[in-house]
């Protein structure tokens, strides 16, 4: 009985090490899977070195454009799953959960996921949180809208309502029953917006996104759940700030609608 349990052990030791080292892409800089070595890994992953409009950047440096606000959510309740991605904790949505509209074309949302501390700076500062609400169009175009999120003494009521899940998650999918994203909670009438990428590999651009100005708060208690069910090397998951390059960032001062 001895040698059958050192040898269970031993074996799922061995299981856990090569599942981690089927990982794709990690976030630790001690690795040859860092973050400066995406673009390097796969031919398809060459943006994440040489694009020239990538995310996240820093949204200190700002335009105002004070026009009407072109942002409009049309969210409703559909089935959503918790997920580990080993590189982020994702909720995705297994039914049609609504779309936003940007400048005219629709994007029907998809998923949502949390990348701490936050990936977007201000004027060089990182949050402790920051939330992307993943969007796609029916021409397989990307739109996110960022929220990030600050300490405070009150939880973030969304992810409160979903900690125990959260909590709880292993490889196994967590049906969390029907969700509606604006449950999420989209603060403020403020928002920046330009033209990035995803913050991940592959990297692709021409991703429209949009930050909303107002942060949000959430407690450590809150912020660690995420990051516990995350494997040592990605509990730090969120890629540096990129380049601005000749972009421009517009800070929207209009309402949602």
């Amino acid at each position: 009985m001895k040698f059958f349990s050192i040898t269970f052990f031993c074996s799922f030791i061995f299981l856990s090490a090569c599942s981690r080292s089927q990982t794709e892409f990690n976030y630790d800089e001690g690795t040859g899977r860092r973050p400066s070595r995406w673009g390097m890994l796969k031919q398809k992953w060459g943006k994440c070195s040489t694009g020239r409009q990538q995310s996240p950047i820093d949204l200190g440096t700002v335009q105002v454009d004070s026009r009407s606000g072109d942002l409009q959510r049309n969210y409703r309740s559909a089935q959503a799953i918790l997920r580990n991605m080993t590189e982020y904790v994702t909720m995705m949505f297994t039914g049609d959960a609504g779309s936003i509209t940007v400048s005219g074309t629709v994007y029907k949302v998809v998923s949502c996921h949390w990348h701490s501390p936050s990936e977007h700076t201000w004027n060089g500062i990182r949050y402790p949180l920051e939330i992307h609400i993943v969007h796609r169009s029916d021409q397989n175009k990307t739109a996110v809208v960022g929220i990030l999120y600050r300490y405070g003494l009150l939880p973030d009521p969304f992810i409160a309502s979903i900690f125990h899940a959260i909590s709880s998650l292993g490889r196994e999918d967590i049906p969390l029953g029907p969700i509606n994203p604006e449950t999420i909670g989209f603060p403020g009438s403020s928002y920046y917006r330009y033209s990035g990428s995803l913050t991940t590999p592959p990297c692709d651009e021409n991703v429209i996104w949009t930050v909303l100005q107002e942060v949000k708060t959430v407690t450590l208690h809150g912020v660690g759940a995420l990051r516990n069910v995350l494997p040592p090397e990605n509990r730090d998951n969120s890629r540096p700030t990129q380049p601005l390059n000749d972009r421009t960032v517009l800070l929207h001062l209009k309402n949602f609608t």
